[in-house]
């Protein structure tokens, strides 16, 4: 029966909340426009020149209201404003939110329609005005959560405007002295409206007939929303809630995301992948950047649109312009950019020459960089115990070992490049650094081994004594786990040494 009295009742109900919008259904063409005779609109813009330069995000129900008001502010008050609503295609929204968001030439107020509450974040703003209120006490959850979220370091203030006399104050005394709906969240706030829903909407259709029957309600909604929210009290897990955060170990893992985080030389790394592989880079804001395919791309970036995309490196921008992509090491972008760099050869030959005090002009040196690593089988995981191991060899011509000449760090940085064809001429000395990082193969593989026996080995003993007073512990059990140190043994013996690149280095005389 419920159910019934909402479907007939709940579209005209909403209506009631939207005066401008009754206005608009029933008006002639001589009547005045809505936003020249309702009282909100004087009261929002004298709001607006308050708070200005603040940002403010305004929030009403139908797009044509957001329209309108924008147009009213502008044409009468000179106020600019973005507005966001269903209308607009994925990249307006993400133009309009962008322009709300820039501090510097952006603008002060966005107004945007119910889809503006849903999905979208503006934590950067502390201002959210109400123009009229929702029915479901969720959508009004949702719209204050669009400054309500993490990464909100201020009160906000919520403005509310209604009509005296209207449904839009019964809505709003119900949402303020029933629920307490703008001071703290609701958990049961739609429980409560689901079991007064036809009072409710009674209430608003009647407004103005029965003033005094609404004390009597908004007094029935807190109770019920008191006994709905110590039901839901009483069903937390309190021991959960004590141990699930330990301040001290929190407080630490917190420090050292944050120095990684500032620390990282992400943005560097990316700028030479774009760089490598021809992805054109602009700067488009503090902190931002638009990429896009340029002509010198030699295949497409795999992520990247044809029209492009701004990205930033800055967490504090990701949080305040969701339009952004925010690269980190985890990002499928910057993924992508390792796993090209790792494949693809383009790079993995050069001669360069470089100006050096300590050696003699004219030498000649070989920097390779071999990896040693084993086969990858299903199910074995032998990278835990057999990573990748990197060798970097350094010889001159006469097959001499120069480690400690010059360190790669100090190649990359005073290094010039050459001629093609004087590249061809000097190539060929790899066998002498190839034998030398052969020299290291075996005591790795060695020590991998060891690590494999005497980890899997104590586990083995473990489930073994484990197995004599425990009959759950089953036979196959520990036949697995000598098949797989058996396997992973032979798996890091099989490992093989891989050629990854190689630079000449051609000393020359310091100016």
């Amino acid at each position: 029966m419920l159910t019934d009295y909402k479907d007939q009742n709940l579209d005209q109900q909403q209506l009631l909340l939207s005066p401008d919008a009754l206005y608009r259904k029933g008006k002639d063409s001589a009547a005045p426009h809505w936003t020249r005779i309702d009282p909100r609109m004087a009261w929002l813009t004298d709001l607006l020149k308050q708070l200005k330069p603040a940002k403010v995000l305004v929030i009403t129900a139908m797009r044509q209201t957001v329209l309108d008001i924008a147009e009213a502010l502008k044409v009468r008050s000179g106020i600019h404003t973005a507005v966001f609503h269903e209308g607009m295609s994925l990249l307006e929204r993400d133009r309009a939110a962008a322009y709300f968001a820039d501090v510097e030439q952006g603008c002060q107020v966005l107004i945007c329609s119910e889809i503006g509450s849903e999905g979208r974040n503006f934590q950067f703003a502390h201002h959210l005005v109400l123009f009229d209120l929702p029915l479901n006490p969720d959508l009004l959850e949702q719209r204050i959560g669009r400054l309500d979220r993490i990464g909100q370091k201020e009160t906000i203030h919520i403005h509310v405007s209604y009509l005296e006399n209207s449904a839009q104050s019964v809505m709003y005394h119900w949402y303020q002295e029933g629920l307490n709906a703008f001071t703290h969240p609701c958990p049961a706030g739609y429980t409560v409206f689901y079991q007064l829903q036809a009072p409710l909407l009674d209430a608003l259709r009647e407004a103005t007939l029965a003033q005094h029957d609404i004390p009597e309600f908004i007094q029935r909604t807190r109770k019920l929303c008191h006994e709905v929210n110590r039901v839901l009290q009483e069903g937390r897990d309190r021991l959960l809630e004590y141990n699930s955060c330990r301040p001290e170990v929190a407080a630490g893992l917190k420090q050292a995301a944050e120095q990684q985080d500032a620390a990282s030389t992400i943005e560097q790394f990316m700028d030479n992948v774009f760089d490598c592989f021809g992805v054109h880079v602009e700067e488009h804001g503090r902190s931002s950047f638009i990429i896009r395919p340029s002509e010198k791309m030699h295949a497409p970036y795999p992520g990247l649109h044809d029209e492009g995309m701004t990205i930033t490196y800055n967490r504090a921008t990701a949080l305040a312009n969701e339009d952004m992509q925010f690269l980190t090491w985890e990002h499928p972008m910057v993924i992508t950019g390792i796993d090209l760099v790792l494949s693809n050869e383009f790079g993995n030959a050069v001669v360069c020459t470089m100006e050096h005090k300590a050696l003699q002009p004219g030498t000649l040196l070989l920097e390779s960089l071999y990896v040693l690593e084993p086969a990858r089988l299903a199910g074995t995981q032998v990278s835990g115990y057999f990573p990748p191991v990197i060798f970097r060899i350094l010889v001159d011509e006469r097959g001499n070992v120069r480690h400690d000449a010059i360190n790669h760090d100090a190649v990359n940085a005073g290094a010039d490049v050459v001629e093609t064809d004087i590249a061809r001429r000097v190539i060929q000395m790899k066998e002498d650094s190839g034998q030398l990082a052969e020299e290291q193969v075996p005591a790795i593989i060695g020590a991998a081994k060891a690590r494999i026996e005497q980890s899997l080995s104590s586990e083995l003993t473990r489930l073994e004594a484990l197995s004599r007073v425990n009959k759950n512990i089953r036979a196959e059990e520990l036949d697995y786990c000598r098949r797989q140190r058996q396997l992973l043994v032979e798996t890091a013996g099989s490992a093989k040494l891989r050629l990854d690149a190689l630079r000449v280095i051609v000393v020359t005389k310091p100016d």
